[in-house]
């Protein structure tokens, strides 16, 4: 596995972007989350995410075309997911174009229409 994987630890904030677009695809294994920033970040990067489904994270990633998703504590299921991620030939294109429409600035945006539609 070590000639497959690496494990690189914490890194500094400012060197995110480099190991992200460094890497195939994203996986998070999560028990139990809110909205993670990562994956926006990993999708802003155009890489697929692979992980659970909880929090947040079922608003977010449209499975197959976006990323893949299990159920929490489900070691085989997930690495059935991770064999099929990296088999898989993602259009990073279509993933950073999604990213943008979760981007701070889009949210605004559609918070702000949200509040002036109901105010009138």
């Amino acid at each position: 596995m070590q000639e497959h994987v690496k494990l690189i630890g914490g890194k500094p904030h400012h060197e995110i972007p480099l190991w992200m677009n460094a890497c195939d695809i994203f996986v998070l294994l999560s028990l139990n989350e809110g909205n993670p920033s990562v994956v926006f970040e990993c999708l802003g990067c155009g890489k697929p995410f692979v992980g659970t489904r909880v929090g947040g994270i079922l608003e977010i990633i449209v499975p197959n075309d976006y990323g893949l998703l299990c159920e929490p504590a489900r070691p085989l299921e997930l690495a059935e997911n991770i064999l099929s991620a990296l088999n898989k030939n993602w259009n990073s294109y279509c993933i950073k174009e999604y990213s943008t429409q979760l981007s701070w600035s889009a949210i605004t945006r559609k918070i702000c229409r949200i509040y002036s539609s109901h105010s009138q």
